[in-house]
């Protein structure tokens, strides 16, 4: 087992922590167990001690931490963690008050220096976590910053593989020229969105970031070349106008489009095919569902319908929008829903 296996792996999460406190408790548990002995230690006042600690250490590391630290409001996280040492060190006085009655002196002045003394042991203890909390996070960090390269990458040569693709382009050119013997008055509309279609894969889809509105756009074209290209076939796109400045990654949405496309094919005689995708922003969340027929043609899984575009869709918005996203995927009455939402700055 690596080091790294060890400090990262969630499987070692009860483990790092144990030991965490087994280091700063060492003599006190040694003491019980009799190897050494310097003072009189009473079993339940030491695990009331060591939970106190523990509410102190995560409560900091788990929300004063992500909250204040980590976002640069250093003067607030200080003003609470202060406050949290002081109250801290206050209950761990009322305890040792209730273990050991028999030293209480109700005319003893108010001993500061053992408060401070107290406070400093408290902050030996925090301290560590913090940084060791830091540290970690820096890491992970750093190691998604390094894996969305990569995917990055991948997601690079993935579009340039869709810029030329032969077989869409075919079937396009194929419809079109139907059309225009057919003497359709659409075949003018038609050039225009594979025109488009193309050029967005081309130049727009390149970019670290597009425009809401141009996704949607570059979407409808996909879907008035599928509804060229194919009979029975319909779909809608509810989308709001006033959401259109937001800004996401290009082509993030069309593996889950394409998949809708490609199921909505696997119906029954006579059965029309449709293929729902709808956009909402509340606040600072933009929530985004595609929904599409399956038919008679239902799927044993989940995982039978999604194949490896929805799978790199999740991971995508794992690596670029940690903790600020959801996916959720189900079939529900011969329908498959992806329900996204995703916090944007």
């Amino acid at each position: 087992m690596s080091s790294n296996t060890f400090l990262f792996d969630k499987k070692y999460w009860l483990l790092r922590h144990a030991l965490f406190w087994a280091f700063f408790y060492l003599d006190e548990i040694l003491n019980l167990v009799g190897l050494i002995e310097y003072e009189e230690t009473h079993f339940s006042h030491l695990l009331v001690i060591i939970l106190i600690d523990i509410v102190l250490v995560y409560s900091n590391i788990y929300l004063l931490v992500p909250k204040f630290l980590k976002k640069n409001k250093f003067g607030l996280y200080i003003f609470l963690t202060a406050i949290q040492v002081f109250l801290t060190v206050q209950i761990i006085f009322w305890t040792y008050d209730a273990f050991h009655p028999e030293e209480i002196d109700l005319d003893a002045p108010f001993d500061v220096t053992s408060y401070i003394i107290q406070s400093i042991q408290e902050l030996g203890i925090l301290f560590p976590a913090v940084a060791i909390k830091l540290f970690k996070s820096s890491w992970e960090d750093n190691q998604r910053i390094q894996e969305l390269d990569q995917l990055e990458y991948k997601t690079e040569l993935n579009k340039l593989k869709k810029q030329v693709n032969p077989h869409f382009l075919f079937n396009s050119l194929n419809a079109i020229y139907v059309q225009a013997k057919k003497g359709s008055q659409n075949v003018s509309d038609s050039i225009m969105a594979l025109s488009e279609l193309m050029r967005y894969q081309t130049y727009d889809a390149l970019e670290e970031k597009v425009l809401l509105s141009k996704e949607v756009e570059f979407l409808i074209n996909y879907l008035e070349m599928e509804k060229m290209r194919r009979t029975g076939f319909e779909y809608n796109l509810d989308y709001d106008t006033s959401i259109s400045n937001i800004r996401i990654e290009p082509l993030l949405i069309l593996p889950l489009v394409e998949n809708a496309c490609k199921y909505s094919t696997h119906l029954e005689d006579e059965e029309k095919c449709w293929v729902n995708v709808s956009f909402d922003f509340d606040l600072d969340t933009l929530r985004l569902r595609v929904q599409n027929n399956l038919g008679s043609a239902t799927f044993s899984s989940k995982e039978a319908y999604s194949g490896q575009g929805q799978a790199n869709v999740k991971r995508r918005l794992e690596l670029l929008y940690p903790e600020r996203h959801s996916f959720r995927a189900h079939q529900n009455e011969g329908a498959y829903y992806v329900d996204i939402s995703i916090k944007v700055k």
